[in-house]
């Protein structure tokens, strides 16, 4: 293990959030490339890619997604500027101002703009030296110093804490800009940043923060260790919903696990938790994790039965009855569809869509089963006959043209089967 020396904030983001990432999708970039000849700059595109939707972006400084960035062109006595409106901050000079990169600039300087009293103009100013690297370094370190334990120390101090954590004065450099003279280290061993605040002149550390993070090997156990619950759900929800074609099952399970932990510690409500349990189930099912979908399943139906909610739990059910069709659990599977379809025939006999979908699902499961042709066009005609109770609703049109295709391949197979049995 080593120490890291003057970590540009980007890989700082990196080690902060363990490789964890949940940004912009690639195609917003190049659909305002094509249709604006936006063309962002690379650091900052990295940036939006990578940690648009954490915390880290939530902050004083904010920017926005791609569809949000403006080009501004202003005539200056020294010629033609070229602004890049790229976000917001708070707190710096007034209550809030525009946030823009002056693409001129060899270092990617940044401008603040201030809208006037009466609300209708920017005017764009210098920010005294601060760059887009630079702003992003103090977004990184207030991130850092608000999530973590920090520890300040200076004078005579520094030295010792620094051969502590075996780091070389000589090789800490101030950097950031003129105006901002900090630099970020990591220790590798034990899993904690280094920032060094230097004097106004950019001579001599004039303070050390030590933000002491996980040991390595505590970082390796608990990889979302600087990660907020806000931003597990959204790492989850980009993953296994956003990504549902190509999702990775192993890794929403590791975030899903992680939420399920920490809600159980702060004791949230039961129901929150059975929904998060059958989260984990649903994960499990996919990696053919089984028996331990099972169990996760099953602790969520206790939760779901002692409730009183009906919806909640006949929508449990439907879930059981695919879950067993998918395992070849044929008589378990059986069993959920009738208590199911019970459920919703006692207490929303008029839900035509929902009672229409049961029937569906099973004679989808069964169908790609190989089942019994005549039982799936059975099942399929069911269906039908719930959603022509409510032809207008978009749902019920949507899922007869379904049907009608799902009862069509069953009859399909029926005339091939009776022809093979004749022959």
């Amino acid at each position: 293990m080593a120490v890291l020396y003057n970590i540009e904030p980007l890989k700082a983001m990196e080690l902060y959030y363990d490789g964890e990432q949940n940004g912009v999708w690639n195609g917003d970039f190049i659909k305002n490339k094509k249709q604006s000849g936006l063309e962002i700059p690379s650091p900052l595109r990295e940036f939006l890619e990578k940690y648009a939707y954490l915390d880290i972006n939530k902050g004083q400084v904010k920017f926005f997604h791609p569809d949000g960035i403006r080009m501004i062109h202003l005539s200056t006595d020294v010629g033609e500027v070229h602004i890049m409106a790229v976000g917001k901050a708070e707190g710096v000079g007034a209550d809030e101002m525009f946030v823009g990169i002056d693409l001129g600039t060899r270092d990617l300087d940044i401008a603040f703009g201030e809208i006037d009293d009466e609300k209708r103009m920017i005017h764009w100013g210098p920010s005294d030296g601060i760059t887009l690297a630079g702003l992003m370094r103090v977004m990184f370190v207030s991130t850092l110093f608000k999530s973590s334990d920090k520890f300040l120390f200076q004078d005579a101090e520094i030295d010792a804490v620094l051969k502590k954590h075996g780091a070389e004065r000589s090789c800490i450099m101030p950097s950031g800009g003129s105006t901002q003279h900090t630099s970020i280290n990591f220790d590798e061993e034990n899993g904690a940043f280094l920032v060094a605040e230097y004097d106004e002149q950019g001579e001599d550390i004039a303070f050390l923060h030590v933000v002491t993070r996980k040991t390595f090997e505590q970082r390796k156990a608990e990889r979302f260790a600087s990660v907020s619950l806000d931003e597990l759900n959204s790492l989850f929800e980009t993953e296994f919903y956003g990504n549902a074609q190509h999702c990775d099952f192993s890794h929403s399970l590791d975030i899903q696990l992680e939420i399920v932990c920490r809600l159980e510690q702060a004791v949230a409500d039961k129901l929150e938790l059975a929904d998060r349990y059958k989260l984990v189930g649903r994960c499990l099912w996919s990696l053919n994790r089984l028996d331990e979908a099972a169990e996760w399943y099953d602790k969520a139906g206790k939760i779901i039965k002692g409730s009183g909610d009906l919806d909640r739990l006949a929508k449990f059910y439907g879930t059981m009855a695919s879950f067993y069709a998918d395992t070849d659990q044929r008589e378990k599977s059986d069993e959920m569809f009738e208590a199911e379809l019970a459920l919703r025939l006692e207490h929303s006999p008029d839900n035509a869509y929902d009672i229409g979908m049961i029937y569906r699902d099973k004679a989808q499961a069964l169908e790609d089963a190989g089942g019994d042709p005549d039982r799936v066009i059975e099942l399929c005609e069911k269906a039908l006959e719930q959603f022509q109770k409510d032809p207008h609703d978009s749902g019920c049109k949507y899922e007869t043209a379904r049907v009608q295709q799902l009862r069509g391949k069953a009859k399909r197979r029926k005339k091939e089967l009776l022809k093979n049995a004749g022959q």
